[in-house]
């Protein structure tokens, strides 16, 4: 009789886990290449992925079981024999929900799973205890595309440092009480939902790379100069926040609500621009900004700041080179820090047109070329993306970095930079 065999269960359970884990991130895989390159055929996903055209085959019916995939029809093929089914990810089969919030507003923009906008709407809202009812009950009356039933996630931007550790929130633009805890809030509005947290300006620096550079661009930074101050950091496909909005640059300065004197964000966020141009030049009677505005400086805004700066009023013009010679800057001291292959600019700054931009691009210097401007060489540039760079980069985080397919997604908080 031969000697008895034990079997290590706790290895056993290991290499199940092993097995799922290399499971997940292969089907995860061939789900991104098809959401990526639509009409892409088996043959050409097990040639990119290297994994065997059964392995492929497999993992594809499982894909098209849960309705997640579906085929386009045959493609032209250069080969004689069966021709390649052209593959797509079937949006019918999912939607998510993401949410941009801002100071006293947010907005709501509803997409399928292949990432394609059914609806969106804005609202005002104070963010206080009862505000995530407030905002399901106005999704509930204005939605004529959701479907309950097929919802995969909530996902939310949030203009504030997020603390992964303690799955809280801080130095937020947000008004809101003491003590409230607003990640907890917007939990409780669709609890068997999984929540994805993403500061706003790394929401935004994800849909940039993404969907702009389509991940291939390097080591990236968004510079978000919005109604705070922020930058989003992609490194070796990683995504970062960068609190650059309390970076000093003015010891002399006025003081910040983190302690420290000059910071960046209260010198150059919106409500600090706006002032700026209409205390140098909106109280000018013969000026063009004050005849927009009518006098009224309080009436004085981005649209009517732009148009003064395009019809090339001088008040305006010098207030806007000083303004962006601050947010250069910013920009360069960040540059020494991270030498990132690509700059990009954006947030509502962007609204002051492409005459204020040039401003800022032609100011930013090369650390240690006497000068050069960053500008020129093609390292810098603006945004490619509009109003919606919020909600399409929690979107697509909540995709590439949450959603889970051959096991379920855990229904937690999930926090993102």
């Amino acid at each position: 009789m031969g000697a008895m065999k034990f079997i290590n269960l706790e290895n056993n359970a290991k290499a199940r886990r092993h097995q799922s884990i290399i499971k997940e991130s292969n089907i995860k895989q061939i789900f991104d290449l098809v959401f990526e390159n639509e009409g892409i055929s088996r043959i050409e996903i097990s040639r990119i992925t290297n994994l065997s055209r059964s392995t492929v085959s497999l993992l594809m019916e499982e894909l098209m079981g849960a309705g997640l995939i579906r085929g386009t029809g045959e493609r032209a093929s250069d080969f004689s024999g069966r021709k390649p089914i052209g593959l797509e990810i079937n949006g019918d089969r999912a939607q998510i929900i993401t949410l941009s919030l801002r100071k006293d507003n947010y907005r709501y923009i509803l997409y399928d799973i292949r990432g394609r906008e059914l609806e969106k709407f804005s609202s005002r809202i104070v963010y206080k205890k009862g505000c995530a009812a407030k905002i399901w009950k106005a999704v509930k009356s204005r939605s004529s595309r959701l479907d309950e039933s097929r919802l995969l996630g909530v996902c939310v931007s949030i203009p504030a440092k997020i603390n992964k550790a303690e799955k809280s929130i801080n130095l937020s633009i947000l008004d809101t009480d003491n003590n409230f805890d607003l990640l907890k809030e917007l939990k409780s509005m669709r609890q068997e939902l999984p929540l994805t947290a993403v500061n706003q300006s790394s929401a935004r620096a994800y849909a940039e790379y993404k969907y702009i550079y389509n991940g291939k661009n390097g080591d990236m930074i968004y510079f978000n100069i919005d109604d705070g101050v922020g930058a989003g950091i992609m490194v070796n496909g990683r995504l970062f926040t960068g609190e650059i909005g309390h970076m000093s640059i003015d010891p002399k300065g006025p003081l910040c609500v983190c302690g420290k004197k000059g910071c960046l964000e209260n010198l150059i966020r919106k409500t600090a621009v706006i002032r700026e141009f209409a205390e140098r030049s909106g109280g000018d009677k013969t000026g063009l900004l004050y005849a927009l505005s009518g006098g009224r400086q309080g009436d004085i805004n981005y649209r009517l700041i732009r148009e003064a700066l395009e019809q090339g009023d001088l008040k305006v013009l010098a207030a806007a080179r000083d303004i962006a010679e601050k947010i250069a800057l910013g920009i360069s001291n960040v540059i020494c820090m991270f030498d990132p292959e690509k700059i990009v600019v954006g947030g509502n700054i962007l609204e002051l047109g492409r005459t204020f931009l040039d401003m800022i691009l032609s100011r930013v210097k090369i650390p240690g070329s006497s000068g050069k401007c960053l500008d020129a060489s093609g390292q810098i540039a603006g945004s490619g993306i509009g109003d919606d760079a919020e909600n399409l980069g929690v979107l697509r985080f909540f995709l590439d970095k949450v959603f889970t397919i051959s096991v379920e997604t855990e229904n937690t908080v999930y926090l993102g930079d």
